[in-house]
């Protein structure tokens, strides 16, 4: 039996990693504790569907160590695989950088030793691959992650086991979100489902980057809230204890913030934060948090503190992570409009290589700055290829961080223009997604909630208002919200425009 498990323990590993290690331990210790291929796979069978400590394999990784010192000729696949799975375990810890160093060690191996058959080496290569590209993701290396999980898909069918071709085509599938090729992105999560599909990997942590990226598909393209329900769920149990969880909060976070709840979006960041602390490497995750804490910050009208964050963020790989965008809406939204189009310089500059995810809103920003400037010339071009992006992405959120009067004449343009069919589709859903208030509130605000709406109206923060009025930030934030809710707002801006309209505050 031990025989047949060192054969074949990369295949079941991963799927029945607890009955792997019951039929292990039903053989005498003295018969199996110094074969070292046996310890990789009771030390492997640890980051299992079901498994649920992180950790519990190092004990094990310690004991394959100690028998590769003790014989310095260890076959080829003891030695690599040792430091692949190694390295995978260390990741799903957030020890990204000591992760990346054992995978660099792993492929000096795979170069070097030529002793071994071809097979093996494949096998060896495609796993190595396969967790280098999770690597990269977590350190925003999207180039990188990409080229190293293509190799690995290219080798998936016969190399990968079925767990390692779900996680692979998972992974693909987020980074082609992340640079904004949704097709694609759609295409490698079906791809995982379909071989996930019926499975426990379906709700495994192998499965966890699809879920992030249908999660995150919905998010963009503002679908139905069943959908967007059932994909939470999804999203929360493939993530839960696995080192994807703080990408799924987040993915959660900016859900909620284009839904109009910057405040609860701004809880979940919190959280986001509390989970990669400790993580080595300056994972990506991270300041994508810092660029959503600003863009609500801006939302809420705190515009200093967004402003802050903001400098302190460099733009990622291809500009994924893309700060310049945020401090041009932050600058638009606090009437400079020159100083937003400064902003995206370095993002208009990149062109085809950035992103194409963020170029519907930066298109979108360059048109509101030049509309306000005076330029519709300019305005025009530059919304008409917003609308070209976000037709071919199904994307349409980017234009709710506008003031709504800004949107409409940018629509209402736009409708004067021929346009493709997908943008006159896209323009029909704005203009209609911008409809007149009615002139009362089915909801009336309290007293309470007009006190601070008015304070809103002044410019203060709320820090500001809490002081003024003797209660806590997180006081103060609760009524803004159930504010923002009756006034149908998504933003201070318009929550102030709302509650002018009505009488219910002074404008300043």
């Amino acid at each position: 039996m031990l025989d047949t498990i060192e054969r074949i323990w990369p295949q079941i590993a991963p799927l029945q990693g607890a009955r792997l290690r019951e039929a292990v331990r039903s053989v005498p210790e003295h018969e199996w504790s110094q074969r070292a291929r046996i310890l990789l796979a009771l030390a492997t069978s640890h980051r299992s569907v079901g498994s649920t400590s992180r950790s519990a394999a190092l004990p094990w990784f310690r004991a394959v160590d100690k028998s590769i010192r003790a014989d310095p000729d260890s076959p080829l696949d003891v030695r690599v695989g040792y430091l692949v799975h190694l390295a995978a375990t260390l990741r799903t810890l957030g020890n990204l950088e000591t992760a990346r160093t054992h995978l660099e060690r792993a492929r000096d191996l795979l170069e070097e030793d030529e002793s071994f058959e071809i097979s093996t080496r494949v096998d060896l290569s495609a796993s190595f691959s396969l967790q280098l590209g999770l690597v990269r993701i977590h350190l925003g290396l999207w180039d990188e992650a990409t080229f190293a999980l293509s190799l690995a898909e290219g080798l998936a069918t016969e190399h990968l086991s079925s767990a390692e071709r779900v996680e692979c085509h998972s992974a693909l599938a987020f980074v082609a979100f992340q640079l904004g090729d949704f097709e694609r992105a759609e295409e490698q999560a079906d791809r995982a489902v379909r071989h996930a599909d019926g499975t426990e990997l379906m709700t495994s942590s192998f499965s966890a980057l699809t879920h992030i990226t249908r999660f995150l598909l919905l998010v963009e393209r503002q679908s139905g809230s069943q959908d967007y329900d059932r994909q939470l769920r999804s999203l929360r149990i493939s993530t839960r204890d696995t080192d994807w969880e703080a990408h799924a909060v987040f993915a959660e976070a900016l859900g909620r913030h284009t839904a109009g709840s910057s405040i609860e979006a701004l809880d979940l960041l919190g959280r986001v934060t509390r989970l990669v602390r400790g993580y080595t490497g300056d994972p990506v995750v991270a300041t994508s948090a810092g660029i959503l804490r600003a863009e609500a910050l801006r939302a809420l009208g705190e515009l200093d503190e967004a402003r802050d964050i903001v400098r302190e963020l460099e733009p990622g790989q291809h500009h994924v992570t893309c700060p310049g965008r945020i401090e041009a809406l932050t600058a638009f939204t606090a009437g400079d409009p020159r100083g937003a189009l400064a902003a995206l310089r370095e993002c208009l500059a990149l062109g085809e290589l950035h992103s194409t995810r963020h170029m519907a809103p930066i298109f979108a920003l360059v048109a509101a700055a030049e509309s306000e400037l005076g330029n519709p010339v300019a305005s025009g071009i530059a919304f008409d290829r917003s609308l070209l992006v976000a037709a071919n992405t199904g994307t349409s959120w980017p234009f709710r961080a506008f003031p709504r009067e800004v949107v409409d004449r940018l629509v209402s343009g736009a409708l004067e223009r021929t346009q493709p069919a997908s943008v006159v589709r896209l323009l029909e859903r704005l203009d209609g997604a911008t409809p007149q208030e009615a002139a009362t509130l089915a909801d009336p605000l309290s007293d309470r909630e007009l006190v601070i709406v008015r304070h809103l109206a002044t410019g203060a923060t709320l820090s500001q208002i809490g002081t003024e009025l003797f209660i806590s930030v997180n006081t103060v934030k609760s009524h803004v919200r159930s504010i923002y809710r009756k006034l149908s707002a998504t933003n201070r801006r318009e929550a102030i425009a709302r509650a002018v309209q009505l009488g219910l505050a002074d404008a300043h």
